[in-house]
């Protein structure tokens, strides 16, 4: 029997509709005649925050910090030799990279060819700023220089870095690598965090005499091995706030700190905080590392 034209469309139409359908249901991702493509996957970034280099350890200081500042020693350190006399003399008062220059020792001071040495000059006495006792000599690193020639009473040597000018009666110390610390940086304290116990000192002095301090100033602390410190450790800065009833007191011309009474504790202004670059046996060399206000020679360290 043949069915009537209309009815026979309708009944093609259903036929088609319902293939389409089942293959949409297997196959939703061509669906509509599109290609097959699997659905975008969105990843948060702040979800892989661990595994990038933000969460690893940073350097705390740079070469120049390490290789340019300088040490407290003895107030009359003995040094292996002493530079008398240069190549460029005679157009050249002070020398620089690559020049050479001539010791008062050679053999005789235990020099070999290939040795390196710290060239340094004394400064002045390191006077403590709270209690006035002399701390030592501050000795500037002024560069490096390395042994090339030696003879039995003098030797050669040229220098591979300076980080300022070098006159001659500049003085040689045997070197040591002093490596950048790495460590992750610590959150400053705030207002209201209280004492945590852990060994106190002191600013006492700076990298070419800076009085101002702020971010990125070298310092020197009262506090080295013999406290415990090392290298890459974080220190806070603080200061007690002036006032009349306890802290920092007006006595004659100068401020002096007096001890709060029993049962007072007194409240922190906290400055910013330091990371050690390199310690001696009681001091290091500091950088801060972050300042919120004006730090000043004298100012109390706490380690964190």
């Amino acid at each position: 029997m043949r069915l009537p034209v209309r009815i026979a469309g309708q009944l093609v139409f259903l036929l088609t509709a319902g293939v389409a359908t089942l293959s949409a249901q297997q196959a939703p991702e061509l669906a509509g005649g599109g290609l097959g493509t699997k659905p975008q996957v969105i990843i948060r970034m702040d979800t892989q925050a661990a595994h990038t280099t933000e969460a690893a350890p940073q350097p705390l200081g740079y070469e120049d910090e390490v290789s340019c500042f300088g040490y407290i020693g003895p107030l009359d350190e003995h040094f292996i030799a002493t530079i008398i006399d240069a190549e460029n003399v005679a157009e050249q008062t002070n020398f620089t990279e690559n020049n050479l220059l001539y010791l008062d020792g050679g053999y005789d001071r235990g020099i070999k060819p290939g040795d390196e040495f710290w060239i340094v000059t004394p400064g002045d006495p390191v006077q403590h700023p709270i209690t006035g006792a002399i701390m030592g000599r501050f000795y500037q690193y002024r560069g490096r220089a390395l042994a090339l020639c030696i003879e039995g009473r003098t030797a050669i040597v040229r220098v591979t870095l300076a980080c300022t000018d070098i006159p001659l009666g500049s003085f040689l110390k045997a070197y040591e690598p002093v490596p950048i610390p790495l460590g992750r940086r610590l959150p400053m304290e705030t207002v209201c965090d209280p004492p945590n116990g852990k060994p106190l000192g002191r600013i006492v002095t700076t990298r070419d005499g800076i009085w101002a301090i702020g971010t990125g100033t070298n310092v020197m602390i009262d506090l080295g091995v013999a406290e415990g410190l090392q290298p890459g450790d974080q220190l806070s800065i603080f200061r007690y706030a002036s006032g009349t009833d306890y802290g920092l007191r007006p006595q004659g011309s100068y401020w002096m700190y007096k001890p709060p009474p029993a049962g007072v504790t007194v409240p922190r202004t906290y400055l910013g905080s330091i990371a050690v670059l390199y310690v001696g046996d009681r001091w290091a060399a500091a950088r801060v590392i972050d300042s919120t206000r004006l730090i000043e020679i004298g100012d109390q360290v706490e380690v964190k």
